[in-house]
């Protein structure tokens, strides 16, 4: 049995209510999807049909999905679809629940959350809505009782949205911040578990924790190991999931954690504007209200008290429904197996390259959908510009504590293909470097 493109836009759109489509989907978005079998792999054919759902030219190659992923067809349709029909017929809404949705920002949302829910293995009330991962990481480190001279356990060179947050408790209520340096390169998963039991004191309070580093050699922590030791010591772990949902299987009941948080506009295709929170349900009461709305002190309706940060793109969230429901349509664990095998194909080409090194962990446990490699005596900025001009494929330079080089996303916009273009382009460069 197959789910059929119409029959997967129909369950993509549902949640926007009638009122917000005023138009069925434009024949391209319809005949971008093809049928996403139930169970069992996708061939090829499949993926580079389903390419046909971005909008990107066929000659230009996207691998920066670790900043922000290209939006599907799909998702791009009910954003429009919803913006069109609050445009046109905003006079229909009577503020009694009659009219299309105006905005999000106030109420639970519980078709969403539990669409979420889904997606990580949570509950609904565990789930609440962001802007993006730096402001759910926010409301957790500013929201959590913590004293002079507590400490938080954070690694050095995490992106600033799962780090800032804590150096602010430092400076303002001088919580003692307490940075461990991830190695290079990492070999296994144990060194990283190392660390934060060797910086672990009697004052420790929290594990702040990337799952998948954005730079540092796109490093994939142990969460599940890490989560599980903290609870067992009473430390708050808390992981920054920004560059794992939508791009591996999360299942936060097993992962132990106590907080996650993510950004779904990158690896779950979802627009900008979106973000979300999960509190277990026994640790939401530790975490103050620091973005008071009508319902900041709401200690019964699960997180809702954190959902109350105003006006904000109804719109926005009609294209989080949509890109939720196609990545269920397709698949956590198939996803994370396609990006994978991109990632893979991708490490094989390089290592024939003479003068090109791949910066990220090799270890069978830490491998992702996501590359750092450089090519001797080149800058990233200057490899991330090559590869541009030579191929027209978009990758990021890499940040902090990584080797000069480019962070390579490997995510189902792309195909195999655009991968050996991409090699084929860093044979070129470096043999010009020599």
């Amino acid at each position: 049995m197959q789910t059929t493109r119409r029959s997967f836009v129909a369950r993509a759109l549902a949640a926007l209510g009638a009122s917000a489509l005023p138009r069925p989907l434009t024949a391209a978005a319809l005949e971008s999807l093809p049928p996403i079998p139930q169970g069992g792999p996708l061939d090829e054919d499949f993926w580079r049909t389903f390419r046909r759902s971005f909008l990107l030219p066929p000659d230009e190659a996207f691998f920066n999905t670790g900043s922000l992923g290209p939006t599907p067809r799909p998702v791009l349709e009910a954003v429009t679809a919803h913006l069109t029909t609050l445009a046109t017929s905003i006079t229909h809404v009577n503020y009694q629940g009659e009219g299309p949705r105006i905005w999000g920002g106030y109420g639970p949302e519980p078709d969403l959350c539990g669409k979420l829910a889904a997606l990580v293995n949570a509950n609904a009330s565990e789930i609440g809505l962001t802007s993006n991962a730096t402001m759910a990481m926010n409301f957790v480190a500013n929201g959590l009782d913590l004293a002079a001279g507590d400490e938080v356990i954070v690694v050095q060179y995490a992106h600033p949205g799962g780090r800032c947050g804590w150096e602010l408790r430092g400076k303002r209520d001088q919580v003692r911040v307490v940075y461990v340096t991830v190695p290079y390169p990492v070999r296994d998963p144990s060194q990283l578990i190392a660390l934060y039991e060797g910086a672990t004191t009697a004052r420790t309070r929290v594990w702040a924790i990337p799952h998948l580093t954005s730079g540092i050699g796109a490093t994939l922590f142990p969460v599940r190991e890490l989560c599980r030791l903290a609870r067992d010591r009473g430390i708050l772990s808390v992981v920054d999931g920004a560059q794992t949902l939508g791009h591996l299987v999360i299942d936060v009941r097993d992962m132990a954690c106590d907080a996650y948080f993510a950004s779904p506009h990158k690896w779950l295709l979802a627009p900008a504007g979106c973000g979300m929170l999960y509190l277990r349900n026994d640790v939401q009461p530790r975490i103050w209200t620091t973005l008071a709305g009508a319902q900041w002190d709401n200690q019964t309706d699960g997180m809702l008290r954190l959902m109350q940060w105003g006006a904000t793109s109804y719109s926005i969230l009609a294209g989080l429904h949509a890109a939720i429901d196609l990545h269920t349509s397709l698949g956590s664990r198939r996803v994370q197996d396609r990006v994978i095998a991109l990632n893979q194909r991708l490490r094989e080409g390089l290592d024939g390259i003479r003068g090109v090194t791949v910066h990220s962990p090799r270890h069978p446990d830490m491998m992702t959908g996501t590359s750092i490699w450089g090519v001797e005596g080149m800058t990233g900025v200057d490899l991330q510009e090559a590869l541009w001009r030579e191929a027209r494929v978009r990758v990021r330079a890499a940040g902090d504590g990584t080797p000069p080089g480019v962070r390579q996303c490997c995510h189902i916009c792309a195909t195999m293909e655009e991968v050996d273009r991409s090699v084929a382009a860093a044979r070129v460069i470096a043999g010009r470097v020599r």
